[in-house]
């Protein structure tokens, strides 16, 4: 019975610490955490934050303390937002590691660059895929069918809601407390919802204009999957930072994969 009970602590004790865990190590699976992030030089998209300066003194501190709380991941390769294939990128990074570049003013460079540099990489990696997606079509079936009307709604709420919410976060927070409120899934859910519940809708019984739009996005993002397993490999611990409206996707995509580890970027940069 006294040898029962000892097991029984013990067996207690083990699986209440492994529990306690942000994640438990996997020696074959590669190992996945997804950053989302904002455009730290500016953005062409509909909306776009105001950002302040980030070569002040007080936000360059803030990108050094999220890079400081990134590398508690420990991650073994960060991949970019940066179009699969093409190496300037890398030839960049070489660069930097050699003190013979100056960070421009990007998440990649701020962020990804700092991070590598800091875990002794020898390269840095990249993964996006460029695809057009049917805007212009899309634009032309509200505008001969009298529609644009619900493009502006989107629009004006785009505007008057979801951008004044973020600016709002971030003209009041550290850029560390933005990126977990970025990453939160609250916002996930508010970007994705964006098409499948707006864009989707955009078009008619013999029209799938707007599916086609969020049809593309999606296929986007799976080949942007692609290219990051083309780089995963066994043993891989990986960060990757792209913009959140990938992001949002790419988790997603990743969480259900049983080939993979997924870990929650935001065990580390609440703690």
């Amino acid at each position: 019975m006294k040898t029962y009970f000892l097991f029984s602590v013990a067996f207690l004790i083990n699986l209440s610490f492994s529990y306690s865990q942000p994640e438990i190590f996997n020696q074959d699976k590669p190992t996945i955490a997804i950053l989302g992030s904002f455009h730290f030089a500016g953005s062409s998209d509909l909306i776009a934050l105001k950002v302040d300066d980030l070569k002040s003194e007080k936000r360059q501190k803030e990108i050094l303390d999220l890079v400081e709380a990134l590398a508690k991941f420990k991650p073994t390769k960060v991949i970019l937002e940066y179009p699969y294939g093409n190496n300037k990128l890398d030839s960049l990074y070489q660069q930097y590691i050699k003190a013979e570049h100056d960070l421009s003013i990007n998440e990649r460079q701020q962020i990804g660059f700092r991070l590598a540099h800091k875990m002794n990489h020898i390269n840095i990696y990249y993964a996006d895929h460029q695809m057009n997606l049917p805007f212009n079509e899309l634009m032309t079936f509200l505008q001969e069918n009298g529609r644009m009307q619900e493009f502006q709604k989107l629009l004006d709420f785009m505007k008057t809601e979801v951008l004044s919410s973020m600016q709002n976060t971030y003209d009041n927070s550290t850029l560390k407390e933005y990126f977990i409120w970025l990453n939160s899934d609250k916002q996930d859910k508010m970007n994705k919802n964006l098409y499948l519940k707006n864009v989707n809708i955009m078009g008619s019984a013999n029209n799938y204009i707007g599916t086609d739009v969020v049809t593309k996005w999606w296929e986007r993002n799976f080949r942007i999957m692609r290219n990051i397993d083309e780089i995963a490999e066994p043993n891989d611990r990986i960060l990757i930072l792209f913009g959140q409206g990938h992001t949002a996707l790419l988790k997603d995509f990743y969480k259900d994969r049983d080939d993979i580890v997924f870990v929650d970027i935001l065990n580390y940069l609440k703690n």
